[in-house]
């Protein structure tokens, strides 16, 4: 299945003689084009003529990480195992990792919120050019095979669809929703498990340390020693990391970064390269191109790491074991929406998580404290996870001043996050600024995750946005200064 966006010209004829269908981006309220789309793909599911292929995440990333799943294609795949019209239904969890797209200039530019062009074979012809460049390697995983009647052992009821008419009940009951649920983040987790990082993005997480030390140029020498220092470190912590020391050359590495990377002088030196917009100051679009590019690229690995770098934040100073598993918990409700969490997982990926620490002896545990003891360690997982916690801190500050406080004054979510976007980029200044700070998508999640916390009311079409609870919010966003202390000490 595919987006509608790739009907045009000829292209879209092409795609449907290889197999594709096309899908509107949102069906509404249009039940006849529902219950057609869904009578569709469900007779290539019993059938078995072909298999189905589609992405569990709905649409691109344009951040280098998971999105959230969406439940509607894979509900639809389901249901006719749910009514025993299949006996099962196989899934199988496809990983595609890359080592340079070929969009990523048009990914920032939108998450600065620019417009996005629109497609069309005009223009798929003038891009033609690009295939002259290097993008290097492709890697392709596809994972263990999934049975949904093996998943679905003393999770989902048969029986209920069997002995009710199929027009009395709901289309899809309760609990095969959170079936449904459990299994799409199932098909992430394995995704996100057989996915390999290249290491042009270790690379960006030692560039992106450097220039909030207002460096923005690096030694080549040091450069690769921190490289493969940052290399060693991720494949200790468990990423599948496509990196030979001995064949592995940093010149190709850095290649993989340009044009916001090069190497000039024996430096390795990161450009400033602003694109044109009109709500933003040119001087912060001199480093934000640059800055949102790099830390794309350092979110490839953030999935493997997130764990361990929300504990180094949080053992920042030594703490109790039950005071770090309730601040983890806190920050791991918070970013709900920036990273793939397996539901109703919370304690046991803090146990693999600390243990982690401990066997790697990064973490020491004395008299019920935890405490962190490699300081290089701890300061690097603590620089991925900082930009994040920070853009929340300022979103949530501006929102707690400006965000409107009644149905009658709601406004438009992405009204509301260019407001924060225009905010946060005259708060600060360089090199106070990351990239994130000024990044639509994470802004956007910042509040969508106060939403999920009923601290705000967002309508279904996100046009209708405001604060529904300022007291519970402004508490909040003290508990969560206190979290994130070290940082905001700083700024």
């Amino acid at each position: 299945s595919s987006g509608i966006n790739a009907e045009y010209g000829g292209v879209g004829a092409l795609l449907r003689r290889c197999g594709a269908y096309f899908i509107r981006r949102s069906f509404g309220k249009d039940k006849l084009y529902w219950a057609l789309f869904t009578e569709y793909t469900q007779t290539h599911i019993i059938n078995g003529d072909a298999p189905v292929e589609f992405f569990i995440e709905g649409t691109r990333s344009r951040t280098g990480k998971s999105l959230q799943p969406k439940f509607g294609m894979l509900t639809i795949a389901l249901e006719p195992f749910f009514d025993a019209r299949v006996s099962d239904v196989a899934i199988c969890p496809i990983t595609l990792s890359y080592e340079k797209t070929v969009e990523e200039n048009l990914h920032v530019r939108e998450l600065m919120g620019i417009p996005k062009p629109k497609e069309s074979t005009t223009g798929l012809i003038k891009a033609r050019a690009i295939l002259d460049n290097n993008y290097g390697r492709i890697h392709v995983k596809a994972g263990k095979i999934l049975s949904v009647y093996d998943m679905a052992v003393g999770k989902v009821d048969r029986k209920v669809r069997a002995l009710v008419p199929r027009a009395v009940i709901p289309s899809v009951h309760p609990h095969e929703r959170s079936f449904v649920n459990e299994l799409a983040y199932r098909v992430l987790i394995e995704q996100q498990a057989n996915a390999v990082v290249f290491p042009c993005s270790a690379l960006a997480a030692v560039l992106l340390s450097h220039i909030r030390n207002k460096s923005w140029s690096l030694d080549i020498c040091k450069a690769e020693s921190e490289l493969m220092w940052a290399c060693d470190l991720l494949i200790k912590l468990g990423c599948k990391l496509m990196w030979d020391k001995q064949q592995s050359n940093i010149d190709h590495v850095i290649k993989m970064l340009s044009p916001v990377v090069s190497s000039e002088g024996g430096r390795v030196v990161v450009h400033k390269t602003p694109p044109t917009a009109d709500h933003l100051s040119s001087s912060v679009f001199k480093q934000c191109n640059s800055l949102i590019s790099l830390g794309r690229r350092r979110n490839e690995f953030m999935h493997i790491v997130i764990h361990v770098a929300m504990l180094a934040k949080i053992l920042f100073h030594p703490k109790s074991s039950d005071r770090t598993l309730e601040q983890y918990t806190r920050l791991r409700d918070i970013l709900q929406y920036e990273f793939i969490f397996m539901p109703d997982s919370c304690q046991s990926d803090f146990n693999r998580s600390i243990q982690k620490l401990i066997t790697l002896k990064l973490v020491s545990f004395t008299d019920n404290v935890y405490k962190f003891i490699d300081l290089e360690v701890k300061n690097f997982l603590v620089s991925l996870i900082d930009p994040f916690l920070v853009t929340y801190m300022d979103s949530w500050q501006f929102c707690i001043s400006y965000m409107p406080r009644t149905l009658q004054h709601s406004q438009c979510l992405k009204s509301l996050c260019t407001r924060i976007q225009t905010y946060v980029s005259v708060l600060y200044c360089e090199p106070y600024l990351y990239g994130e700070s000024i990044n639509l998508n994470v802004i956007e999640n910042s509040i969508l995750v106060l939403a999920k916390l009923s601290l705000v009311s967002i309508n279904k079409a996100k046009s209708q946005v405001y604060c529904v609870d300022p007291f519970s919010f402004s508490t909040m966003i003290r508990e969560f200064a206190l979290t994130i202390r070290p940082i905001t000490a700083k700024l």
